[in-house]
């Protein structure tokens, strides 16, 4: 059974809703030492319009964006599947909003392997690039050798 420690993490990035979709990879590990046996606790992730956007092109923003643990460089992944972590989509120009974090059944917190998360973000029929900001929060939890080897096969299974 995992045991929540003091050590929490928040950690801020950028990326910009292009045609094409702009996908970049985030290494928690380049921010956040884990020991042996502790795994990153992921609790929350919040994506929206960064404040560098420029405000005339915010009434027409149209973008999707994804974070998983799955690569992202070819294309969005089915929201169903474990490796999909994050799914926002947002028109404001017609007011359309969705948005579904999958933190899993286990007290509101999902074990995020080796720590890299995979982030992508397309605009929508050709509108106008997006810059978003990307927010990840949770904690580093020191999880038994059980619980490590199953996360680590979890892991090895969705690879």
């Amino acid at each position: 059974m995992a045991t929540k420690k003091t050590k929490s993490f928040e950690v801020f990035d950028t990326v910009t809703a292009t045609d094409a979709g702009q996908t970049i990879r985030i290494d928690l590990n380049t921010f956040v030492d884990v020991a042996e046996l502790e795994a990153f606790g992921l609790q929350a992730i919040e994506v929206g319009i960064n404040a560098t956007q420029t405000p005339a092109d915010i009434l027409t923003a149209r973008y999707m964006v994804q974070v998983a643990l799955d690569d992202l460089g070819s294309g969005f992944i089915n929201h169903a599947e474990y490796d999909s972590l994050y799914l926002k989509m947002a028109d404001f120009s017609t007011g359309a909003h969705e948005e579904s974090l999958s933190l899993g059944d286990v007290k509101e917190i999902r074990y995020v392997p080796g720590g890299i998360l995979d982030v992508r973000a397309d605009n929508i029929d050709d509108s106008e690039n997006v810059e978003l900001y990307i927010r990840l929060t949770g904690v580093i939890s020191k999880l038994s050798a059980a619980d490590y080897m199953s996360l680590a096969l979890t892991r090895a299974n969705n690879a």
